[in-house]
């Protein structure tokens, strides 16, 4: 048996500014853009008439990362959440390097929750921020030289 990491699922109110955000302030790629409705969804789901727009955003190794749903039926309150909320909390990005993160965060209008930081280990430095639907945003460095974490060599 073989498993491996897919996405990670944000439902959002605004679509297209979430979109811009992860693209123009964090660098991520659109992959895909669809929008799904339909039986196989409703029963997955535990809705009726579900309809969603769908955005996938990506990396140059995960094209999938992130994938931005938006509930054109059965949308929701949102729910502001804090680092120690239980939960999902995060979703998280390395970086080799955070200053253009930083700089275009900074550009945007966008206060960090916290860092970046000086860190212990694993990381030269880490950041908390939030995206625009206020869901949190953690962005780690990696110390020069190192290799990427978490890359299978395999």
């Amino acid at each position: 048996m073989s498993l491996n990491a897919g996405h990670t699922g944000i439902v959002v109110q605004d679509l297209e500014r979430m979109t811009r955000f992860y693209i123009e302030v964090l660098g991520l790629t659109e992959t895909r853009r669809m929008t799904r409705e339909g039986r196989p969804l409703d029963q997955l789901l535990g809705l009726e008439r579900v309809k969603l727009d769908v955005v996938f955003l990506g990396t140059p190794d995960r094209p999938a990362a992130i994938e931005l749903l938006k509930y054109v039926r059965h949308p929701d309150a949102v729910v502001q959440r804090y680092p120690n909320t239980h939960g999902v909390n995060h979703v998280h990005f390395i970086s080799d390097n955070l200053d253009p993160i930083v700089a275009r965060l900074t550009g945007a209008g966008i206060e960090s929750v916290g860092g970046p930081v000086d860190w212990f280990d694993t990381w030269s430095r880490v950041l908390y921020t939030r995206d625009p639907e206020q869901n949190l945003v953690e962005i780690t460095e990696i110390p020069p030289g190192e290799p990427m974490p978490y890359v299978s060599t395999k």
